[in-house]
Parts: C-alpha cells; sequence; structure tokens
C-alpha cells in the first residue's frame, strides 16, 4: 500500500505526544493531550492508525525518546502519511533536531501538522517556518532551565537540599536531610576505619562487601545497583563534606552550550565549578563525621596523594613486568610486606585469586641470576642466540610448524563452509540450520585468520633477530658491567631486556625476555 494514499484515498495519520517528567500535573496533561487528539482526528477526513507517546522524557534530545523513534522508523515503513503534534514545542525544543526531523520526513512525502501554530512542513518548503518556531521553543527551553537553576540556587542557601540524598541521610521533610537509622552507622564505620584503623579505601570496600552492607546504589534502589562495594565509592564518601553537617551544593552545573554532546547523549554534559561558586550553608542538617575527623581525612587523603604523585618517578623495580601467573593481574608492590602480590587478590581478596606473593629481594635476586647465567654462557652470538631463545621460548621452526597447522585448517573450514553452502542450495538443510552453522565455521575462521595473521607478525620480528641481539646484548652487557644505584635507570635497562615476568602461586617465576630494539 502506498503511504501517499490508502484505501477510499483515506489519509492515514498518528500523532505524536510527550511530556517531560511523571509528575501528576503532566499525567494529567497527557491525558489531555491524547483526548484532544483523537477528538481532533474524528473531525478530519483521516484514519488514526497509530500513537506515539514519550512519557517522561526531555524534548531536548531525540536520543532517548523511544517513542520519536519507533515513529521514524515507521515512517521509513510507510505506515502513515501525517503527524500530528498539539505543538512544535512537543516535537522538539532543539533546532537542529527538529529540522532533521522534518526533513526526513518529507523526503518520504510525510506531512507534520502542528495544531497551536497551524503548521503543515509540506506548505513551507523554505523551512523559514519551521526554523522560526523551532528556535522559538529552544529559546524557552533555555528560558526554562536558567529559571530552574536560578529556583535551585536560592532555595539550597535556605539550606534546603535538591537530589538524591548522601548516603548515610535520608528526606524525612522536603529538602531537609536526615541521619538513616542503618546507613549513617556505616558512614561512622567508614570513617573510623580510615582514620582510626589506618585502614585503605579497598580493604574497607572488601570489608563492607563481605557483610553484605548495601551499597548505595542498592538503599535507592537504583537500576543495575550492585552488591559490591568500590575503593571510589569509599573515597566518594570520605571526600563528601555533608556528613559534617554542612549543605554544599553547586558544585557542578549542566552545560546548555553544548548542544552538539545533547543531541548525542540525550541528556546535558556537566563542569564542574570552582570553589568560589559553591553554595554552602553550615549547620542544615546532623553531623555523622566531627568537622576535626573530616578534616583529618582530607589532610591523610591528600597526603597519600602526594605520596603516589611524588611515587610516579619512583615505581618499584619490577613495575609493569611483574604479572601474575594465573589471572594476568600486574603484581603491585606492598611497602609494609617488602614484596608483590597479585593485583586481583588486593582488589578482591582470596576469592578470586590467590596473593602469590613475593619478597623484593627473592625477586630481584632471581631475575639477577638468570641475567648473570644467560650472560655467562653466551660467549658468542650463536651462543647468546640460542640461550635467549630458550629463555623466551620463542623459535621460529615452533612458529613456522604452528603457522603451517593452521593454513591447513583454514583450508578445511573454507571446505567445509563450500560444503554446507551447496547443502544448502540443494535444499538438504534448513535455512535457520545453515544460518546457525554458517555463523560458528565463519567464527572460527576469524579466529584462525586472527592466529595466523599474529603468526606472521611474530616471523617477521624474527626476521631482523641478528640485529636486535646485538641491541639487547650491549644492554645486557650494561647491566652485568655496572653497579647500579639508580633505580630507574635500571628499571630502564630491565624493560628493555624483558618483556614480562610471570609470579607462580609457589613463588617460581618464569621470564619472558625483550628482543626489540630498546628505545
Amino acid at each position: 500500500m502506498s503511504h501517499t494514499a490508502a484505501s477510499k484515498n483515506v489519509l492515514r495519520a498518528v500523532f505524536y505526544v510527550r511530556v517531560s517528567t511523571k509528575l501528576l500535573v503532566q499525567e494529567e496533561s497527557l491525558k489531555n493531550q491524547i483526548s484532544f487528539f483523537e477528538n481532533y482526528v474524528k473531525q478530519k477526513e483521516v484514519q488514526l492508525v497509530d500513537m506515539y507517546i514519550d512519557d517522561g522524557f526531555s524534548v531536548t534530545s531525540v536520543v532517548k525518546r523511544r517513542e520519536m523513534q519507533r515513529l521514524m522508523s515507521d515512517a521509513e515503513s510507510g505506515k502513515f502519511d501525517i503527524v500530528y503534534v498539539k505543538s512544535i514545542s512537543r516535537w522538539s525544543r532543539d533546532t537542529v533536531d527538529s529540522l532533521n526531523l522534518v526533513r526526513k520526513l518529507r523526503s518520504l512525502n510525510i506531512s507534520l501538522r502542528s495544531i497551536t501554530e497551524n503548521y503543515d512542513s509540506l506548505t513551507d518548503p523554505n523551512e523559514f517556518l519551521l526554523t522560526l518556531h523551532s528556535a522559538l521553543a529552544q529559546q524557552e527551553s533555555d528560558l526554562m532551565s536558567s529559571r530552574i537553576k536560578f529556583g535551585f540556587s536560592e532555595s539550597a542557601r535556605k539550606g534546603q537540599h535538591h537530589g538524591t540524598p548522601p548516603y548515610g541521610y535520608y528526606k524525612k521533610q522536603k529538602g531537609q536531610l536526615t541521619p538513616h537509622p542503618v546507613h549513617s552507622i556505616t558512614i561512622k564505620e567508614i570513617f573510623k576505619l580510615y582514620l582510626q584503623e589506618n585502614w585503605g579505601m579497598q580493604k574497607i570496600a572488601n570489608y563492607l562487601t563481605s557483610r553484605n552492607i548495601p551499597t548505595p546504589q542498592t538503599a535507592i534502589k537504583a537500576k543495575n545497583a550492585g552488591e559490591k562495594w568500590h575503593d571510589s565509592t569509599i573515597k566518594s564518601i570520605l571526600i563528601n563534606p555533608h556528613y559534617t553537617g554542612v549543605l554544599v551544593q553547586g558544585r557542578e552545573t549542566t552545560d546548555d552550550n553544548n548542544k552538539k554532546f545533547l543531541q548525542e547523549h540525550g541528556y546535558k554534559s556537566r563542569v564542574q565549578l570552582e570553589n568560589k561558586f559553591h553554595i554552602v550553608v553550615p549547620n542544615t542538617h546532623d553531623a555523622l563525621v566531627s568537622q576535626h575527623d573530616f578534616d583529618m581525612v582530607q589532610e591523610k587523603l591528600k597526603k597519600k596523594a602526594a605520596s603516589k604523585f611524588s611515587g610516579r618517578g619512583k615505581k618499584s623495580l619490577f613495575a609493569r613486568l611483574a604479572f601474575c601467573a594465573d589471572c594476568s593481574a600486574g603484581m603491585n608492590y606492598k611497602k609494609d610486606r617488602k614484596g608483590y602480590v597479585c593485583g586481583t587478590y588486593q582488589k578482591n581478596g582470596s576469592k578470586r585469586c590467590s596473593s602469590h606473593i613475593i619478597k623484593h629481594s627473592k625477586l630481584k635476586a632471581a631475575v639477577f641470576s638468570d641475567l648473570t647465567d644467560l650472560a655467562n654462557r653466551s660467549v658468542n652470538m650463536n651462543s647468546l642466540l640460542q640461550t635467549a631463545l630458550n629463555h623466551s621460548e620463542i623459535k621460529n621452526i615452533h612458529f613456522n610448524k604452528e603457522l603451517t597447522r593452521i593454513n591447513k585448517e583454514i583450508k578445511n573450514v573454507q571446505n567445509e563452509i563450500t560444503s554446507i553452502t551447496r547443502a544448502f542450495a540443494k535444499g538438504d538443510i534448513k535455512n535457520d540450520v545453515f544460518k546457525t552453522t554458517l555463523d560458528v565455521i565463519t567464527k572460527e575462521q576469524e579466529a584462525l585468520y586472527k592466529k595466523a595473521s599474529e603468526l606472521n607478525e611474530m616471523l617477521s620480528v624474527e626476521q631482523n633477530m641478528e640485529d636486535q641481539l646485538i641491541t639487547f646484548k650491549k644492554e645486557l652487557q650494561k647491566l652485568i658491567n655496572l653497579q647500579l644505584s639508580d633505580e630507574e635507570i635500571l628499571r630502564s635497562i630491565l624493560q628493555n631486556l624483558i618483556n614480562k615476568i610471570e609470579v607462580f602461586d609457589n613463588g617460581d617465576i618464569s621470564i619472558h625476555y625483550n628482543f626489540r630494539n630498546p628505545n
């Protein structure tokens, strides 16, 4: 059926209705809009074929308006000839979006008609009226946003809290924070563990998770709320001044000028404001933490941050070199244990991986012993090459054999594809069986091609092994001959020599040497 005319030349119509929130007054507005259109189309010689209702979505972007997206999809399918809206502001309050949507409809010979403005897109070829109405709608949206921001700021200065209450509080009255009888205890415990017990943020997070303490997202019954606490959540609590009884709002705001971000994401980008723009009102609610303890926590956080920052130039000797042999996580140096532990274990505990702890002195001794042995047994270039290859387990003969095997498998898979395609063409197998089987075989083929590519790349690298080995030998001799006290230089040399060091649970290590040219 053509979408320019239905049977008996009756035009097919739909209407689009939208309200921006789910407040009761907006629900009434929604009902009124629907009732209005149902009566309106009865007076016209049109056939109502569908209605599209976006309930509780902003009109400043189409990204999150599912019904608008369904409408545009149905338009391409030729389902209707006319789209009715109450006003252009119900259609879109972004000029660019409005123009793009209407242009799409016009390309399909579909008319957008607005009742309030008495507008018909098919009689506005130059889009002057549409641009004017859309610009006015956008201006009204911007003015409304400014008025809302002003209202929030004024009520905030009077001590009213806006938005979701911080974890540990709830709103017994409008805008008034009240300590939660259960979650407030968790807040006090977090500050105590960090400040008095000297626990780290990850340790606190693991502890709360193990005790099945509800997370902030779980407490407010948010969608996709997780039961696991994270160190980032602990930090956000430790730096939140609300827990001292001080109301601090206006720390960030929406960027009304970034229209591109709004169109792409469906919401406005947020920007952090300088402290001088924050709205600070003391003694608005009961404190869960004393100001003295809060200040002590901030000082402790600053010292740790400064230590971490200054430590960037003083990383542990095997930083980004030592890895857990079981989960592949990096091994983190722990000063209090004078050694390295698995990163997964440190963050998630023994349920995810064991500690794989190894003392720094033991790891250093083992690595240097292996390097010394490598140098001492490498009398000439050929000897060095063979010894190094044994340590790194990179052998051309192995790569070639593996590549030959992969190529055979690729050929076999191609034969399978040809065979199943012929069977489908003859009608021996059904369409669904053909698609499912072909999908499995194709994925297998892609994996084989990827593996073959990796092997070819490794073989290409090995072609320059002799030149690389000369540099490798120089770096090795530099390490063996010099008694380096500067760990930064020592680490640089080790990273030129070693690709990675795997640490096993029993304390054994496996060194994978690096034959690329050092930088």
